[in-house]
């Protein structure tokens, strides 16, 4: 006998939320390298001890973030009053959408994007322009488009842009970066740089706080330290703009054991460096095996901690994903994104993972060709 339904709660909800459907996440047995954690045999290592020197007071006591900020400003030569720390760029987002976006009535995004942009504008009903950065066959970033939106908004809005441009991995030069924000100035906007996966291409945009106070900078703690299980990003920013997103009390949200992670990461940012080198190299010996195959793809260089491959083929993508889903690993398709047409991503992982990983994608790719 079914069970009958149980009637929903007749509570008041925002309208917003109609037009979004979240699912949780849900463990696998696969292989995950669709979501950019970060897997090598050095991070593991330095969480491992990480996690040994985690104190029963990081647990027991609420948080307190003075020391991790003050390391975060050393480590980014820039003012702690200006760090905002997140319970990982999914709540980054969700603050400066809630802070900004909202008031102002308008949310400019660069795609590609992260998703999380548009799902909380759509749940805080803040209107979106999308604005392809993506141009050409193979792409290549182009921001003559967004710098014209920018130009032509009706009113002040924030904008949203990813560098390195995800999932694309493609980097823009931050020279480039500073003329937009000269530009969203001069038009009132507010100007959010993503630089989730700049630990693993040396891209930063924090320096660029200095001369321009309409600039905001989203950077990943979860991708760069291996943390994406404590959930942690920090937005850097001008004092001012820090005192308004901490009226959300966004530090509420991050808790003691997170940013006792962070610190050791950051003490040790000489090791983590030397990981994220050798994911470099892991990622060019993947992507010259996997060309060596498929010498009619192109490689979408540098990548952050994943690579970008564009088939030619707007179908080939889903069906590589399905294929190497059936051998227990996940990969993400790309080619229903804006300028990604028969793109795939595969995050990265040790040298012995992404050799079996280009043998199935030969596999996969001869299957279907």
């Amino acid at each position: 006998m079914t069970a009958a339904a149980e009637p929903v709660p007749a509570f008041a909800t925002a309208p917003g939320a109609a037009a979004v459907d979240p699912r949780p996440r849900l463990r696998t047995d696969a292989l995950n390298l669709k979501s950019c954690e970060l897997r090598h045999p050095g991070s593991d290592r330095l969480v491992d001890r990480a996690l040994a020197r985690v104190r029963v007071e990081d647990t027991r006591s609420y948080p307190y973030q003075a020391e991790t900020l003050a390391a975060l400003a050393r480590v980014h030569d820039t003012r702690v009053e200006g760090i905002t720390l997140t319970a990982g760029s999914d709540a980054a987002i969700g603050l400066l959408v809630d802070a900004f976006a909202r008031p102002a009535g308008g949310l400019i995004v660069a795609r590609p994007a992260f998703e999380a942009w548009e799902y909380y504008a759509r749940l805080r009903e803040v209107p979106v322009t999308g604005v392809p950065v993506l141009a050409g066959t193979p792409p290549r970033a182009d921001l003559g488009a967004l710098a014209d939106a920018l130009a032509d908004a009706p009113s002040p809005a924030v904008v949203a842009l990813a560098n390195p441009v995800s999932p694309a991995g493609l980097v823009l030069d931050t020279t480039e970066v500073a003329d937009l924000a000269v530009l969203a100035a001069r038009h009132g906007h507010l100007l959010v740089v993503d630089e989730c996966y700049g630990a693993f291409t040396g891209t930063t945009h924090v320096p660029l706080l200095r001369r321009h106070p309409n600039l905001v900078v989203v950077r990943s703690c979860s991708k760069a330290y291996a943390l994406a299980g404590a959930r942690l990003a920090a937005v850097f920013s001008h004092p001012g703009i820090a005192a308004e997103l901490f009226k959300y009390r966004p530090d509420s949200t991050v808790s003691g054991p997170a940013l006792a992670l962070l610190g050791q990461g950051l003490d040790a940012l000489d090791e983590y460096r030397a990981v994220w080198a050798d994911l470099a190299r892991i990622r060019e010996e993947f992507a010259a095996a996997v060309l060596a195959d498929r010498p009619d793809w192109t490689f979408l260089a540098p990548g952050g901690n994943f690579a970008t491959f564009v088939t030619g083929d707007p179908a080939l993508p889903d069906r590589i994903a399905a294929g190497l889903a059936e051998r227990g690993v996940r990969i993400r398709s790309l080619t229903s994104l804006t300028g990604l047409s028969g793109a795939f991503r595969v995050s990265l992982a040790d040298d012995a993972t992404m050799r079996r990983v280009a043998g199935m994608i030969r596999e996969v790719s001869d299957h279907h060709a």
